[in-house]
């Protein structure tokens, strides 16, 4: 993060993209991507599912919009550098692309694009500098907020003009890493900011997802209903950390393939909905960038053995 990096902007002059955050809740709407000169994030509607006959269809009330599969994972792509990879839920139909960007580049470090190929235009970013424990994740900013309209919206100074910046913070000890990050929560326009932590784990949700023995869990540290589902009924997910409080995410290496590299899960509140897509796409990206402080580690440690090994 020593460099100035290359500004990603978001124009809130432009037409209306296809779909936008509102609150928490993603709205979609019909019509194609709007190409902008002033603006390198685009918007498209993500894959649609194939529909299911009325008899197999469950009615669950309400419906809310979703931008990931429940479950998916990560793949390594075809480019060179190994820096390449796409998420999905099989390896022949990639939902999105994943670059991943050396701290000369001018680009964030690691970038999710909104399609399967890293042409198509940025979804959200997310970085942090070796030294630091604190991180950012960019996020298309809500409709409602005009640049400059919120702390989390920094212009030319933050060298993502018109992006919503959200914090993410390494802690913990030894041992006992955590990542935390707050984000806005819920359905509808009553959406909240909630506290969220990454923790390491080998426990029944981790091994749930069938990939290497330990991962991570993502905690909810509120209680109750998010904002807008006070009337659904809501009843928090079974999988809970040894605090009593819900896992809503889950992620962990793969393992027996050359290809799966990363597996991801969404559980109990993050599984159904509640918690808005604004809240998925950065449990999302810090699991990406999580993903990669791991891979940057194991390069590291496989170079000083190389190195050492040829002494």
């Amino acid at each position: 993060m020593g460099k100035t990096e290359k500004a990603y902007d978001f124009n809130e002059n432009d037409a209306p993209p296809p779909y936008s955050f509102a609150g928490s809740e993603v709205q979609f709407q019909p019509q194609p991507a709007v190409a902008s000169s002033s603006s390198q994030y685009q918007y498209f509607p993500p894959p649609q599912p194939t529909p299911v006959p009325m008899q197999q269809q469950v009615q669950l009330q309400p419906r809310i919009p979703r931008q990931f599969p429940n479950s998916f994972n990560m793949y390594k792509g075809s480019g060179l550098g190994g820096r390449h990879f796409t998420l999905g839920e099989h390896q022949d139909a990639p939902l999105y692309a994943v670059a991943l960007h050396s701290g000369f580049s001018g680009k964030p470090s690691v970038v999710l694009h909104n399609g399967p190929s890293d042409n198509r235009p940025p979804l959200a970013a997310v970085e942090k500098s070796g030294w630091s424990s604190k991180g950012t994740v960019y996020l298309p900013p809500p409709p409602a907020m005009g640049a400059g309209a919120s702390a989390g919206v920094r212009g030319s100074r933050g060298g993502r003009e018109g992006a919503a910046e959200e914090r993410w913070e390494a802690g913990g000890g030894f041992g006992h890493k955590t990542y935390t990050f707050s984000i806005e929560t819920g359905v509808g326009p009553a959406a909240r900011r909630e506290m969220f932590e990454w923790r390491h784990s080998s426990g029944r949700a981790v091994k749930g997802l069938d990939g290497r023995s330990g991962g991570w869990k993502l905690c909810r540290l509120a209680t109750g209903p998010p904002a807008g589902a006070e009337g659904m009924g809501f009843v928090e997910g079974g999988e809970r950390g040894s605090d009593g409080r819900e896992i809503v995410a889950v992620w962990a290496w793969a393992s027996g393939s050359l290809t799966k590299l990363f597996k991801f899960q969404f559980l109990g509140s993050g599984a159904n909905g509640v918690l808005g897509e604004r809240w998925a796409v950065m449990a999302v990206m810090t699991a990406l960038k999580m993903w990669d402080i791991e891979r940057r580690a194991r390069q590291s440690a496989a170079n000083a053995g190389a190195a050492g090994g040829g002494a």
